[in-house]
């Protein structure tokens, strides 16, 4: 939990610098969270142990939802199937929601609340940040200041990662390093000052200054 713990988690692509770490959970009726739960205080390590069964994977998949990730990555085809349910009768039940919070420890500033709420029963989802209704947009920006990649999910290391990673060959370990570091959103602006410098020097602009 490299990012979300906030060990060293600096995103120098875009200026953001994470001190932070997971203070808290806060869930309702998400998995086999029935009801409203909190879970934590989290310290600067915490260990999660339990039998099968027990809710660790849960919680891991908590986690990876309330920071925004797709529900085909979360053990469920939908996202309505995150909503807890004892029995058939309980999943065709009208006005179901579920909702995770992250509450995000910042030394010397205030706490960060980020909410997304699994709405209506086609299961859409809904994101908050300190109470506030954001676009998903805003709440990724959000997050990248903070340096949590969602697209990479640099933010937690899960079963089978380690393996996928030693497996891939060096074209995407590349396109993979590039999402960690944040450096694939700046191939665009490269890419266009690349053909800027092209331009001018076929036009005789660019001059090499020696000392």
């Amino acid at each position: 939990m490299a990012a979300a713990d906030g060990r060293s988690s600096c995103n120098r692509a875009r200026g953001g610098c994470s001190a932070g770490r997971i203070h808290r959970l806060e869930v309702e009726n998400f998995r086999s969270y029935k009801g409203t739960q909190t879970i934590g205080p989290f310290s600067g390590f915490t260990a999660v142990i339990g039998p099968n069964g027990a809710g660790k994977s849960n919680l891991l998949d908590a986690i990876s939802f309330v920071l925004g990730v797709r529900s085909a990555h979360l053990r469920g085809a939908q996202l309505k199937d995150l909503i807890y349910a004892l029995d058939d009768r309980d999943k065709e039940a009208e006005g179901r929601r579920a909702f995770v919070c992250l509450v995000y420890h910042q030394p010397d500033q205030e706490e960060l609340h980020f909410t997304r709420t699994i709405t209506g029963g086609a299961g859409g989802s809904e994101y908050r940040i300190d109470g506030r209704l954001v676009t998903w947009e805003d709440y990724n920006t959000k997050l990248r200041s903070l340096g949590i990649l969602v697209k990479a999910r640099n933010f937690l290391v899960l079963q089978g990662d380690v393996e996928s990673i030693a497996s891939k060959n060096p074209k995407e370990l590349t396109v993979l390093l590039e999402q960690i570091s944040g450096s694939e959103q700046l191939k665009r602006e490269y890419g266009e000052l690349e053909e800027q410098k092209a331009r001018r020097q076929g036009r005789g602009e660019v001059r090499t200054h020696l000392p």
